[in-house]
C-alpha cells in the first residue's frame, strides 16, 4: 500500500542512478522537515499543525532541521531523537552557540549528529571517549613519490596518553588513519566505521585561498549513517572539527 511508497521511490532511483530529491512531495527527506522556532513548538503540541497527512502513512517519518532559526523545541525534538536526556535549562546554551557558530559559517542543517553532541557535551556527567592534546599534519612532495602526506596525534583516551602517526591520501584522510589507530585499541567498533561521504563548500569565494570553508562529513556504521559539520579559514582544522565529531558521536551510539 501506500506505506511502501517511500521505499519505493527510493528503489526507482538505485535502479535509475539518481540522487535522492529531498524536497520531493510525500517521499523526500525534507517533505517533513519542520525548521522554524514557533513552527516546530506547535508541532510538539500538535503533529497535524503543520501536517495534512501523517508522514507514517506514505512510509516517511517527521525531521526537525536545526538552524539559527531554531527555539528550543528545535533542539529539545532532537535530543529525544537522539535519546539524549536534557531539560529546557540545558538547551538554551546550546542554541546560542548555534546560531554563533552559524553566524560564522556553520550550518547545522544537514549535520544532526554535530547537533546531538553539542547537546551530549550539556550533561553534566558526560565524559567524552577521548581528548586531544595537539596534532600535526605534513604535506610535502618527494622525488619519486609525489604528493605525500602525514598526520601525528596526540589524545588522551582513559586517563593514557597516545601518540600515533599515519600516512595518508591527503592531510585529512592521514589525519583520519592516526587517531583511528590511537583509539581503536580502545574502541575496536570504529572498525566498522566508514566515510561515506565528505563534501567541501567555499562560503565566501571572494577571499581566494583563505576563504572561509565549510566541511561536511558523512559516516556509516552497516545501515546507520550520520553527519557532522566543521567550518574554519583553515581547511584542515574544518575537517577535524566534523572528523572529531563523527567519531565521537559513532563511539556514542554504539555503547
Amino acid at each position: 500500500g501506500l506505506a511502501k511508497l517511500t521505499d519505493l521511490s527510493h528503489f526507482v532511483d538505485e535502479v535509475a542512478n539518481l540522487t535522492p530529491n529531498d524536497h520531493q512531495p510525500y517521499v523526500g527527506k525534507s517533505a517533513f522537515a519542520h525548521k522554524g522556532g514557533v513552527h516546530v513548538a506547535a508541532m510538539r503540541r500538535s503533529a497535524q499543525s503543520y501536517q495534512h497527512v501523517a508522514p507514517e502513512t506514505v512510509g516517511n517519518k517527521m525531521r526537525v532541521v536545526v538552524s539559527d532559526l531554531s527555539g528550543r523545541g528545535n533542539l529539545l525534538s532532537k535530543a529525544e531523537e537522539h535519546f539524549l536526556e536534557v531539560d529546557v535549562d540545558e538547551v538554551v546554551p546550546v542554541l546560542n552557540e548555534i546560531k554563533e557558530l552559524e553566524a560564522r559559517g556553520f550550518s547545522f542543517e544537514a549535520a544532526e549528529a554535530s547537533v546531538a553532541m553539542m547537546l551530549k557535551r550539556q550533561e553534566m556527567h558526560y565524559k567524552p571517549p577521548f581528548e586531544l592534546i595537539d596534532f600535526l599534519v605534513n604535506v610535502e612532495h618527494r622525488s619519486g613519490r609525489g604528493i605525500f602526506a602525514e598526520a601525528m596525534v596526540k589524545v588522551r583516551v582513559k586517563g593514557e596518553i597516545l601518540h600515533t602517526a599515519a600516512e595518508g591520501n591527503g592531510p585529512v584522510n592521514a589525519l583520519d588513519l592516526a587517531l583511528r589507530k590511537a583509539l581503536t585499541p580502545h574502541y575496536p567498533v570504529l572498525n566498522q566505521f566508514q566515510l561515506a561521504d565528505y563534501k567541501v563548500r567555499i562560503l565566501d569565494g571572494n577571499n581566494g585561498t583563505s576563504a572561509l570553508t565549510r566541511v561536511l562529513i558523512d559516516t556509516q556504521n552497516g545501515t546507520k549513517r550520520w553527519s557532522t559539520v566543521g567550518a574554519s579559514a583553515n581547511i584542515i582544522e574544518a575537517s577535524w572539527q566534523a572528523l572529531v565529531d563523527s567519531v565521537e558521536y559513532g563511539l556514542l551510539m554504539a555503547h
